[in-house]
């Protein structure tokens, strides 16, 4: 904020920010224009605006204008400097430059060896959490001039939190609008996973408490993410029958993998857990007999599971209940 700057033009400017943000989360903007307009709140000379990959445990720069070095450093080495514990860790997520304390200031390698040599001579530093509570990214600003924490600055970069978050989320983006069952059907809370790509490599737990079997390397629900991810790609919505559950899951791609964000939602048509189950191994064009093997149970309770499945969906024949259910994203366990 600048002497000329009045606490209108900053109001005015934050709105600008927020209004960038939203179009980087639908899409039709990036995080270059989101820097670009916070440069009317802080007249900054260097910015970054980085997600935290939480399997890789990195910071990854979506867009940024520091030298080469001090990127690095914010990617690689940042999570470990004592002045990120000092934010990340705090009730306060917004650390301005003047406020960190002296034996901070003196341990920090961030502070001592990558800003201090720009010249640095205030800006802030905020850690980004999503309305979970997850932490998914952070805003670095610098400036190389004094005093930009006027008290209407401090307060606005604060109540961008929110919006930035949004941008640095990579949760965020098309969401499933319920699945066969209908938005109102959610009989449980969500939890978010990353399955990396590596099938040996444990899912790593984003956000929420995930069902028995989510997080094991190779467990059929890990397998089935990384198994649909490669066929159809991402996004994608799978609707998976899983002990006494039935599973949507929204998969959405990233650097090191895929994201699963699964919710439990009701049976669709009324369909009991076991025909849910006859139904998903129908998608695959398999037999009675097959089925009957897989789920280990007779080939002639498979056919009556199959007659029940008919007359709840309304539909003459197999193929056309395979293919509603295709319709719908059910799929097998394993």
């Amino acid at each position: 904020m600048t002497a000329k700057q009045s606490t209108t033009d900053v109001l005015s400017a934050a709105l600008h920010v927020r209004e960038a943000a939203r179009r980087a989360v639908c899409g039709t903007g990036g995080a270059d224009t989101v820097l670009t307009a916070l440069s009317a709140v802080i007249d900054h000379d260097h910015a970054s605006l980085s997600r935290w990959d939480p399997l890789r445990r990195r910071h990854l720069t979506l867009a940024g204008s520091y030298p080469a070095g001090a990127t690095r450093y914010i990617e690689n080495s940042l999570h470990d400097d004592p002045g990120f514990s000092l934010i990340r860790y705090s009730a306060d997520t917004t650390r301005w430059w003047r406020d960190v304390p002296g034996p901070v200031r003196r341990t920090s390698t961030g502070l001592q060896a990558v800003l201090d040599p720009l010249g640095v001579e205030d800006g802030v530093a905020q850690c980004l959490f999503a309305a979970d509570g997850r932490y998914v990214g952070m805003l670095n600003v610098s400036t190389t001039r004094k005093r930009c924490d006027r008290p209407a600055v401090r307060a606005v970069m604060t109540l961008l939190g929110e919006c930035l978050a949004a941008v640095t989320d990579p949760l965020l983006g098309p969401r499933s609008s319920g699945g066969p069952g209908g938005p109102g059907d959610a009989v449980a809370g969500s939890c978010a996973v990353l399955v990396p790509r590596d099938a040996d490599t444990a899912p790593v737990v984003l956000s929420g408490e995930p069902l028995p079997g989510l997080t094991d390397a190779g467990s059929p629900l890990a397998a089935l993410v990384r198994r649909t991810a490669a066929r159809r790609g991402a996004p994608a919505t799978v609707l998976v029958p899983y002990r006494q559950w039935t599973l949507e899951l929204h998969l959405t791609r990233q650097d090191a993998g895929t994201v699963a964000v699964c919710r439990t939602v009701a049976r669709p048509s009324a369909l009991s857990p076991r025909e849910l189950e006859v139904l998903a191994e129908l998608t695959q064009g398999r037999t009675n007999r097959e089925i009957a093997d897989r789920l280990f149970i007779g080939p002639r309770t498979v056919a009556t599971h199959i007659e029940h499945i008919l007359t709840k969906l309304d539909v003459p024949n197999r193929a056309a209940a395979a293919g509603r259910a295709v319709a719908w994203g059910l799929e097998p366990a394993s």
